[in-house]
């Protein structure tokens, strides 16, 4: 039974949350829970799954998303081409098989008899039809379009093959195969394409029963799917980005999982018999990301270079991962190939970069605004924080503009992130495990949202993006990576470790692309779980 001093801890919360903090004020991280057992535990039911994400989604619509979130719920409403196993490997899923027929030439050989969720039958119009959409519209689907950008047209040889031209060479066709969910033409031709947003019909494990926006998502297994009827038959997602809402449905079992749980909990969350976590290295990197254009004295390379030598990275990983997080001194993480260990840190020197703010006219230090989400990312508030005091110690006054999730997200897709400050702190993870999802994209594709350009950089990452080599491709990312880490247009912090919650029923390792596949997941009777 809950004590009284337990009660008002839980009290305080509550007042917390409903007096809110506007986006300008340092919103406070929560510490862990006292423990306490609750009187009454919600019945769980052995076959549905129930978890606990961050933030909601932010659209039903595969064009038009880019967040975690979205994903993890899509991924298992529509299946891809190609299906990433959990130890990384490829194999078929609505393709049987693929194969590059010349440079710029892709043969795909669909599975038959393969139904979408309304009945209707999938065929190769529904791979054309889905691979050529963000072409017929790069304005509405800008989320999403460089990634099919490579696409010149598919043909349709018949129902079940399909050629796949591209531009240019493009060695990571099998990789992004296995992002792309297929679509039906004819259903989106039905209810309209903007309707998309908010109904789904795939060919998944599960199809979707009712979207509630900010109150949850719920799901039915799909009997006749082509890999067989899923074990667990229903499956809800709970949009709770209060952390303190996601510990307390994990503690009643409300919820079987939750995400981004601060590491620091784990050593409250496993005296309670029927919890755990699960720990994986992600390919997940976190940021503040500097634009020259917004702020001319960031455009000064001294300065960005001073900017780093004045961030204690090791110090923020012990003091808010406690170690379960990994510094790193270029923009990928460790398990992405491109990724160069012989590239040195810079250090934590505040004399340097003292010296260099000095040496660029600024020895009194400058004011600069950052923008940063507040609840996306695991200790992001107290990351941010802990960085302007570093900062400060230089002469480097930061202001912080904290934004909830969508207004964060809204802001970084604004066109040209025009609406972005001139720093912003965010993360960023690829699930094709290789350097081209944030070298393509955030310093190569001209503009970018902090409008970096160096043409050398560009050059050698447009020659790794359409070299099938892997090695020349090494080569080419390394170089690039060089260039990157002199001239700093990123502050590189750290690759992030993803921690989950979990009820001791569930049978599951996580994924470090970070996808929560539902089919991989058992789900134990309760007398048969760990102890």
């Amino acid at each position: 039974m809950m004590t009284s001093k337990q009660f008002l801890l839980w009290l305080l919360i509550l007042l917390m949350k409903l007096t809110g903090c506007s986006q300008s004020q340092m919103p406070i991280e929560p510490t862990p829970p006292t423990i306490f057992q609750p009187a009454v535990l919600l019945p769980t039911p052995p076959d549905q799954i129930t978890i606990g994400l961050t933030n909601d989604i932010t659209s039903l619509d595969p064009h038009l998303i880019t967040d975690t979130f979205s994903r993890v719920v899509l991924d298992n409403i529509y299946d891809t081409l190609v299906y990433r196993t959990a130890d990384l490997a490829l194999t078929p899923s609505l393709a049987l098989s693929w194969q590059a027929l010349d440079l710029t030439t892709w043969e795909v050989k669909l599975r038959p008899n393969v139904y979408f969720h309304n009945g209707e039958p999938f065929t190769a119009a529904d791979v054309k039809f889905t691979l050529e959409r963000p072409l017929q519209d790069p304005q509405k689907f800008t989320a999403t379009y460089n990634r099919f950008a490579v696409i010149e047209e598919v043909l349709i040889l018949d129902d079940t093959t399909v050629h796949i031209k591209t531009h240019e060479p493009y060695p990571l066709m099998a990789a992004r195969l296995s992002e792309w969910h297929i679509l039906s033409h004819t259903y989106v031709a039905q209810i309209g394409s903007d309707a998309l947003h908010d109904h789904a019909n795939g060919t998944g494990a599960y199809r979707l029963v009712e979207w509630q926006p900010n109150e949850q998502i719920r799901l039915q297994a799909n009997p006749n799917h082509w890999g067989g009827e899923p074990t667990i038959l229903q499956a809800v997602f709970l949009p709770l980005p209060d952390l303190n809402d996601r510990l307390f449905a994990l503690i009643i079992n409300r919820a079987d999982i939750i995400t981004d749980l601060p590491l620091n909990y784990q050593t409250e969350l496993v005296k309670y018999p029927n919890l755990t976590y699960r720990l994986e290295p992600s390919t997940y990197i976190q940021y503040i990301a500097l634009d020259g254009t917004k702020n001319p004295i960031l455009a000064d390379v001294r300065v960005r270079q001073a900017l780093q030598y004045a961030t204690n990275v090791p110090a923020l990983v012990e003091e808010v991962f406690a170690g379960a997080a990994r510094p790193i001194p270029i923009p990928i993480a460790p398990n992405t190939f491109g990724y160069d260990a012989s590239i040195p840190f810079y250090g934590y020197n505040p004399q340097r970069a003292r010296e260099l703010l000095a040496e660029a006219g600024y020895p009194d230090g400058f004011r600069m605004v950052l923008d940063a989400p507040v609840g996306r990312y695991p200790g992001d508030q107290q990351t941010v924080a802990l960085i302007a005091e570093q900062w400060a110690a230089v002469g480097v006054q930061l202001e912080v503009i904290y934004n909830d999730w969508p207004t964060q997200l809204a802001k970084y897709r604004s066109p040209e992130a025009q609406d972005l400050a001139e720093a912003h702190f965010m993360g960023w993870g690829t699930s094709t495990f290789d350097a081209d999802d944030i070298l393509y994209n955030a310093f190569a594709v001209q503009p970018n949202r902090s409008h970096y350009t160096n043409p050398e950089v560009t050059r050698l990452v447009m020659s790794a993006h359409t070299t099938m080599s892997q090695s020349e491709r090494l080569g080419y990312y390394q170089q690039a990576l060089r260039i990157i880490h002199a001239e700093v247009p990123w502050i590189f912090l750290f690759q992030q470790y993803d921690i989950y919650g979990v009820n001791r029923r569930v049978q599951w390792q996580p994924r470090s692309d970070q996808r929560l596949i539902l089919r991989e997941i058992i789900l134990a009777p309760i007398s048969a779980a760990d102890p």
